[in-house]
């Protein structure tokens, strides 16, 4: 990216990737930058391997990892960075949506 550029996330078509999981993403410079939801009760279907950083804005997020470790608990306002290994996994077992802005690569 050479010019500065906004991102409105709120005049992008919603893509769903699981029941109850679905994002708003953009293109920047190359690499995915996702506001997504994550339904009550619901997670991400498949292992993923692909590194994130984000950040949790509302309710609370579980990430499980292929390899057994224990699972990472994240609240609103905690931050969180997935290395491609593990693979790892999304879920809500709260009773709110949770919201988080995720950019597909590590900080």
């Amino acid at each position: 990216m050479i010019e500065p550029r906004k991102i409105d996330f709120s005049g992008l078509e919603p893509a769903i990737h699981d029941e109850g999981v679905g994002d708003r993403e953009a293109d920047v410079g190359g690499t995915r930058w996702a506001l997504v939801e994550y339904a009550p009760g619901h997670g991400r279907a498949d292992w993923c391997e692909t590194p994130h950083s984000g950040f949790v804005i509302s309710g609370a997020l579980t990430y499980a990892f292929e390899d057994g470790r224990d699972d990472m608990a994240l609240a609103p306002g905690e931050a969180f960075a997935l290395p491609s290994h593990p693979r790892h996994r999304g879920r809500n077992d709260g009773d709110q949506p949770a919201r988080l802005f995720i950019i597909d690569a590590l900080a």
